[in-house]
């Protein structure tokens, strides 16, 4: 994890969610649809990211989703099953979080911008509140952007172009923190400031004078 920064020249921190700020096994729910399809691994690992990709840019719908994956995998579950299968990407938020979280926010501006889908975030926004007790998930940004909301999908430029433009960013002064690599070099050619979590889940380390 790189941290060469100087945080005092910072105005603004974008976070991703996953990997940042809850846990996650990304390739989890794919890993379990796999196991009880009759289906070429290949083949429908290829089909099921695709239709995640296009649920993560508001494309399609809940039901769709969860309709299109049955149909693919050609599995005998309710969609209420396959739901939970892909809650399995989602893991643990630790209990500091809400308080690191608030602390810096008092000192900058605070932001999400993630790659994601309305059964993850209601997911996600359950299990913050599961381990954060004082402080609700969205009291603790300024502005958060959920690419089905805004039909953009990192690692496109576009959706940095799109963050920077509405929140009235100044991108040197703004610092991106992805788990994702590719996520992190494209913020850095858009003109971002940008760490790379790796390992994941170390935010307290970026901001060990926060906790």
């Amino acid at each position: 994890m790189e941290n060469k920064i100087n945080l005092d020249n910072i105005e603004a921190i974008i976070f991703d969610l996953g990997g940042v700020i809850i846990g996650v096994e990304m390739e989890s729910p794919y890993q379990t649809l796999l196991k009880i399809s009759p289906r070429n691994e290949q083949e429908l690992l290829s089909e099921l990211k695709q239709i995640a990709y296009e649920y993560e840019i508001g494309k399609i719908e809940d039901i769709t989703f969860l309709s299109a994956i049955k149909k693919k995998a050609q599995i005998d579950l309710d969609l209420v099953e396959i739901e939970n299968i892909w809650n399995q990407m989602l893991n643990y938020v630790p209990e500091y979080m809400g308080k690191l979280l608030a602390k810096i926010k008092q000192e900058k501006r605070t932001f999400i911008l993630s790659n994601t889908n309305p059964i993850h975030i209601r997911e996600v926004k359950k299990r913050f509140a599961q381990s954060v007790k004082e402080y609700t998930f969205e009291s603790l940004f300024e502005k958060i952007y959920y690419s089905h909301e805004i039909s953009l999908h990192k690692p496109d430029q576009a959706i940095y172009d799109y963050v920077v433009k509405t929140s009235k960013l100044n991108p040197l002064r703004t610092l991106f923190i992805d788990d994702n690599y590719h996520n992190v070099i494209e913020a850095k050619k858009y003109g971002l400031q940008a760490i790379h979590m790796n390992p994941v889940m170390n935010l307290d380390k970026i901001f060990p004078f926060y906790k």
